[in-house]
């Protein structure tokens, strides 16, 4: 089973210094998780961040949507923060005019130095806060970040970029249960089935994301036993001859195992004979 990755806490985390698609049927049974109303616990936040070196107004245009608000709503969450990068402006604006936020309280800003203390609003905590949500840019950093806090994240890949690494990168989170892919128009989809993941214990292979214990950050360096290979997965892809060079020695190493225990087996046969 995979591990949940296991990383050093960097002091204060990460520097953040066209029309959509149809709208897709959403609907989904209700979770049996009401425990949102307790007024002793804090309900869901979501955190919404497209970095800090390109704009991603796909993210920002859906997620003022009413369908996506109401999703929000109806899983508990009652803040919406959101890193807006570039279109900060633009996007108060839109804030600005919308006419129903179903509840939803929604506090834009542009950048931050402290990603964090944002993060952290979204990993749940036994007694403080239900685990929200984090929707972020597919950007490895922002990615390994979001993990090491236990924060539920989903990921979307910006279509605009170059090469398809970001979706590769999205598929293998959601393949090993680290997160969910969220597809632009479909972001609604992603954190309903966030949601379900955490009532049913499959998403960052722990069953208790609601009820977890304060964050205190992992040792450095991390033991070797809880490392997870999300970083060496990265590196390799992006240099596939090093991948190519890995999976070599892998082979040739399987070899020698295999010729070692060979020799091993004929050794303890040829004893076995001398002693009959």
């Amino acid at each position: 089973m995979s591990q949940t990755p296991a990383l050093s806490d960097a002091a204060g985390g990460i520097d953040t210094s066209p029309p959509l698609a149809a709208n897709r049927d959403t609907k989904r049974q209700k979770l049996p998780d009401n425990s949102y109303n307790n007024n002793t616990v804090r309900g869901r936040r979501c955190f919404v961040t497209i970095g800090a070196t390109a704009g991603f107004r796909q993210i920002l245009v859906e997620i003022i949507q009413p369908e996506f608000l109401q999703c929000l709503a109806s899983h508990g969450f009652d803040v919406m923060e959101v890193q807006c990068g570039p279109d900060y402006t633009w996007f108060q604006t839109q804030v600005a005019a919308l006419t129903n936020n179903h509840g939803i309280t929604i506090q834009p800003f542009d950048y931050t130095k402290d990603m964090k203390s944002h993060m952290l609003e979204c990993r749940g905590q036994a007694g403080v806060r239900l685990a929200g949500c984090i929707i972020s840019h597919a950007g490895s950093g922002t990615i390994l970040e979001a993990l090491r806090y236990g924060a539920p994240l989903v990921v979307v890949p910006n279509p605009t970029l170059m090469d398809n690494h970001q979706a590769e990168l999205a598929e293998e989170c959601e393949r090993q249960n680290w997160a969910i892919y969220g597809h632009l128009g479909g972001l609604s989809e992603a954190v309903a089935k966030s949601q379900e993941r955490i009532v049913q214990g499959q998403l960052l292979n722990l069953n208790h994301l609601d009820n977890l214990p304060p964050y205190h950050p992992p040792p450095f360096p991390v033991p070797a036993g809880e490392r997870v290979q999300l970083f060496d997965w990265m590196v390799l892809t992006c240099y596939p001859e090093e991948l190519a060079r890995q999976q070599h020695l892998k082979d040739l190493g399987a070899v020698d195992d295999y010729h070692q225990n060979r020799q091993e087996e004929e050794k303890e046969e040829s004893n076995r004979l001398q002693v009959d």
